[in-house]
């Protein structure tokens, strides 16, 4: 299920999209008329640049809400891409801006959401910042965990499937993570 502060809109407002790996959840320019919250899985934001090249400008995963900028926009900037199979809630454009203006406790507790998120993205671009593969992968499961498979959480850092399985396996090594299950990792 949906949590606050989405839980509190109308039902109508809310609707649960599955999606494949691959999939998009929305196209830039497509019309702005929904936020998403990630109940599983990822999801990639992606913009082409006048290169040609395309790049994750967010990822968001389970909790996370995307396209907040949509509340304000009329098209959407980006596109959302399943980076693996998802479940996603979109969350009607109208009832969002309706229940912000109405205030209250829906409010509140969408800004504190927001910036927790921004919270989370300023620890993850600190983390990226690490040059050590081993020393960034340890403070990302120490600030982060794991949310997904090894080559989503090696994304998520900024590095290859390669070198984040080599820094994991030596960090078991030592004693400073423990595999807690198939491809699963935690810190100790």
């Amino acid at each position: 299920m949906i949590g606050p502060p989405f839980d509190s809109l109308p039902e109508a407002a809310l609707r649960r999209v599955a999606l494949a790996q691959g999939d998009r959840l929305f196209a830039e320019a497509d019309r702005a008329d929904a936020i998403f919250a990630i109940e599983t899985g990822s999801v990639h934001l992606v913009r082409v640049t006048v290169e040609g090249q395309r790049v994750v400008i967010a990822r968001a995963g389970p909790g996370a809400t995307l396209a907040e900028a949509a509340l304000f926009a009329d098209r959407y900037h980006c596109d959302a891409v399943a980076i693996e199979p998802a479940m996603a809630w979109r969350i009607d454009k109208s009832a969002v801006l309706a229940a912000l203006r109405a205030g209250g406790d829906f409010a509140e507790t969408l800004c504190a959401h927001l910036a927790g998120q921004v919270r989370q993205e300023r620890l993850r671009r600190e983390i990226i910042a690490i040059r050590s593969a081993e020393d960034r992968v340890l403070a990302a499961l120490v600030g982060l965990g794991q949310p997904g498979t090894v080559t989503a959480f090696a994304a998520e850092i900024g590095l290859t499937q390669e070198a984040c399985a080599r820094a994991l396996t030596r960090l078991v090594a030592a004693g400073r993570v423990s595999k807690v299950a198939r491809g699963r990792y935690a810190a100790r």
